[in-house]
């Protein structure tokens, strides 16, 4: 199987795949407890018959496959239908937190990046010195570190003992200087754990690159360490870090749901949260197949990144 063909093959499964979580998440929310009409109407004077109007209206008194058969023709369309909540199609919903959402989690990313890859460069070459141990013991404590545990912790010290940093919210309409504090707390929460693992990853692959035979020929012919380190190891020891990354950019979308409902950040995150609370099916709906198709989309594309950066990579199906 060549490149092309096995590239047309993976992308034409997304299809598939899409369809089969569209399935299972429509069912799941239609049999989850609680009713999106419930919503509407005042618990201390509950009318069953209003209810059942509201029902109608949603057009929630329809057997389920009639239910999906209608929400998938127009989801093909590009229409999600209308938020039962918010009262606005949930296309407009989504296209107005994605950015924000996109926004905190590049930043993120960024930060665990820049910081970690010098990290673990320093920490392979001067292994189990005392900055490896002390690097290994931070990365450590990323990784076991809860999110929205850590999130109060920074708000409990940097917001309300010192007053150095806001609380929440992305600080729309606030002037450049001022809006980036709003982004501090939140990116340094969601880049601790990934900063942690891509730290570990980058030194497990910096030793590995430095103890290959063309490297101890290098520095045997008189190489400077540091030109060796910068002109043969660093870009082979980078090549698997794209995969560790490109395993995290689907996150971009999904993966700061906790975070965002910690900090009040108007993204994606917190639109779930509020969606599941209200039981807003189409809501819940239009975020869960964005997110799908970002990531399978994004994987696809990690395949494509990685198998022309290592030639090693081949697509036969003899795996020769």
């Amino acid at each position: 199987m060549n490149r092309t063909t096995y590239l047309l093959r993976r992308a034409f499964s997304i299809i598939p795949m899409l369809l089969m979580i569209s399935i299972i998440v429509f069912v799941i929310i239609q049999l989850a407890p609680g009713d999106p009409a419930a919503f509407f109407i005042s618990q201390t004077d509950f009318d069953p018959a209003q209810q059942e109007r509201i029902r109608a209206k949603l057009g929630l008194d329809q057997p389920i496959h009639i239910q999906y058969g209608r929400w998938l023709g127009n989801a093909i369309r590009g229409d999600f239908g209308r938020s039962f909540s918010f009262s606005v199609p949930v296309a407009q919903l989504i296209g107005e937190r994605l950015p924000p959402t996109l926004q905190l989690q590049g930043l993120a990313l960024l930060f665990a990046l820049v910081v970690s890859i010098p990290i673990g460069i320093i920490a392979a070459v001067r292994q189990y010195s005392i900055f490896d141990h002390f690097s290994s013991g931070i990365a450590f404590f990323g990784i076991s570190m809860p999110d929205f545990w850590f999130a109060l912790m920074l708000q409990l010290f940097f917001t309300l003992q010192l007053g150095w940093l806001p609380s929440s919210t992305d600080g729309a309409g606030t002037p450049f200087p001022g809006r980036l504090l709003y982004y501090v707390m939140p990116v340094i929460v969601l880049g601790l754990a990934r900063l942690a693992s891509f730290t570990r990853f980058m030194r497990s692959s910096m030793l590995e690159v430095i103890h290959q035979d063309y490297i101890t020929t290098a520095r045997a012919k008189g190489v400077n360490r540091w030109s060796v380190l910068a002109t043969h190891a660093l870009r082979n020891a980078l090549i698997p870090m794209i995969t560790i990354v490109g395993l995290q950019l689907p996150r971009l979308v999904g993966g700061a749901v906790i975070v965002e409902f910690v900090f009040a950040w108007p993204g994606l995150g917190a639109l779930a949260v509020d969606s599941v609370l209200r039981r807003d099916y189409p809501v819940i709906m239009g975020i869960t197949m964005v997110t799908a198709a970002f990531v399978l989309i994004l994987n696809l594309l990690v395949d494509i990144i990685y198998a022309f950066v290592d030639p090693r990579i081949t697509f036969d199906s003899s795996g020769t």
